[in-house]
C-alpha cells in the first residue's frame, strides 16, 4: 500500500510541475516528445489511486498491481492524445503579434518584464523585454517576437503622463 502512497505522491508533484514550470521532461529533454510530463504525472497519479482503490477492496496482491498498471496505462494514452490535440491546436494557428499594442503588467527591462497586448487572440499575458528600462503601466508596441517573448518599445511619451486639469492653460 506504501508503494501506491508513494507512487501517487511522485505523480501529483510531477503533475503540478509540469502545469505550473512547464513541461519538467522537455526541460531535461527527455522523451524527445514521446509523452509529455502532464501525461505521465497524471498516469502516476492514477497509478497510486487504483492501487489503494483496489486493495481496499480486499483484490489480491497481483490482480491489485494488475488493475493499476492497465488504469494508468489508459489515462497516460488519453492524456497524451488530449494534449497533442490541445498542441497542434495552439501550435496550427499562430499569428504574429509584432504591431500590437499593449499596456506592461511589470517593469520591463533587457533582462525581462510582462505585457497584456491589446488583441482578442492574446488571452494571457507575455513575457517581454525592451532595450530600454520601461516601467509598469506603460503603453508599448511590440517591435519583435523570440518564441513565447516580446520586445516591446514604449508609443508616445515615456513615463506617467499627468492629466490636464479643465480650464487651465
Amino acid at each position: 500500500m506504501i508503494t501506491f502512497i508513494v507512487v501517487g505522491a511522485v505523480g501529483l508533484v510531477v503533475l503540478l510541475a509540469s502545469i505550473v514550470v512547464g513541461d519538467l521532461l522537455d526541460l531535461f529533454d527527455v522523451g524527445d516528445g514521446l509523452v509529455s510530463g502532464v501525461a505521465l504525472g497524471a498516469a502516476l497519479s492514477i497509478f497510486g489511486l487504483a492501487g489503494l482503490v483496489t486493495t481496499q477492496a480486499g483484490l489480491d496482491t497481483v490482480w491489485t498491481y494488475v488493475v493499476a498498471v492497465l488504469v494508468a496505462a489508459a489515462v497516460l494514452v488519453l492524456v497524451q492524445l488530449f494534449v497533442r490535440r490541445v498542441t497542434r491546436r495552439e501550435s496550427g494557428g499562430h499569428w504574429s503579434p509584432v504591431g500590437f499594442t499593449g499596456t506592461t503588467t511589470e517593469a520591463t527591462t533587457p533582462s525581462g518584464g510582462e505585457v497584456r497586448l491589446d488583441d482578442v487572440r492574446e488571452l494571457e499575458r507575455r513575457l517581454a523585454y525592451s532595450d530600454a528600462p520601461i516601467a509598469r503601466g506603460v503603453r508599448v508596441r511590440v517591435v519583435a517576437e523570440a518564441g513565447p517573448r516580446v520586445q516591446v518599445e514604449p508609443v508616445g511619451p515615456v513615463g506617467p503622463v499627468e492629466p490636464e486639469a479643465p480650464g487651465l492653460p
